[in-house]
């Protein structure tokens, strides 16, 4: 039976309590994850969830997200560059070295001391990130963006449609790489996931974020999914 796991009221969608990789390695894995986001928001009550983390969380059965090792965190400009210039108030920095440690990542990133995983903090600046979809989604965060629940924490998560245009993207920067990929595959699955329980994707937001090209490419990949899962609107 499909679980419920989008609960929408005006306008406002909480994504619900997820089954991250049940099947495949059990869920300790899922709650360790779930434990760095929870000590991200206790540093960073502002920060956005995206990457393959978001995009599993958008995931369900009987589609399982691909494996990760890491946690992409969008954080506010005026954050991010705090954290880059290490000049941060008093309360934050003993938040973050008591939760986290220095990383040995070429990325902006530090390193969860309980669980060993990695956190990438990302921004504007951040390369190669494109530049317009963090901007947009920074300055529409206050209209109604998804919110998750995490222990006691609360996280603001990426839309499903903006996820999909920055992994579109990527994927279309290189198409045939690792990255490139893996972004094609978790938006193969995230829209699995949404036409098989029949659950709307603001199309229109999607090509709005991304070029001509891109959404073309978009359009073949949904195009291959409808084929193979048809909707199945009870239980949503």
């Amino acid at each position: 039976m499909k679980q419920k796991f989008l609960k929408c009221e005006s306008d406002r969608c909480e994504v619900l309590a997820d089954d991250f990789f049940s099947h495949a390695v059990g869920n300790a894995h899922k709650s360790r994850f779930n434990n760095v986001i929870a000590d991200v928001v206790r540093v960073y009550p502002d920060a956005i969830l995206i990457g393959a983390i978001a995009a599993a969380k958008y995931i369900r059965p009987p589609v399982e997200p691909r494996m990760t090792y890491d946690v992409d965190i969008l954080l506010p400009e005026q954050d991010f560059e705090a954290f880059l210039a290490d000049d941060m108030p008093p309360e934050t920095v003993n938040a973050l070295e008591s939760l986290f440690e220095d990383s040995d990542s070429a990325m902006h990133s530090v390193k969860h001391r309980q669980t060993g995983i990695y956190v990438d903090f990302l921004s504007v600046q951040s390369k190669p990130v494109k530049k317009k979809l963090i901007r947009q989604i920074l300055n529409h965060r206050k209209q109604n963006p998804p919110l998750m629940k995490v222990g006691d924490s609360i996280i603001e998560i990426i839309k499903p449609e903006i996820l999909i245009a920055l992994k579109l993207n990527r994927h279309h920067k290189n198409p045939t790489s690792e990255k490139g990929l893996s972004d094609r595959l978790d938006i193969i699955k995230i829209l699995k996931t949404f036409n098989s329980r029949c659950l709307p994707l603001e199309t229109s937001l999607i090509e709005s974020c991304v070029t001509q090209t891109e959404f073309r490419r978009f359009e073949h990949i949904t195009a291959d999914v409808e084929y193979e899962m048809t909707c199945e609107p009870e239980n949503l």
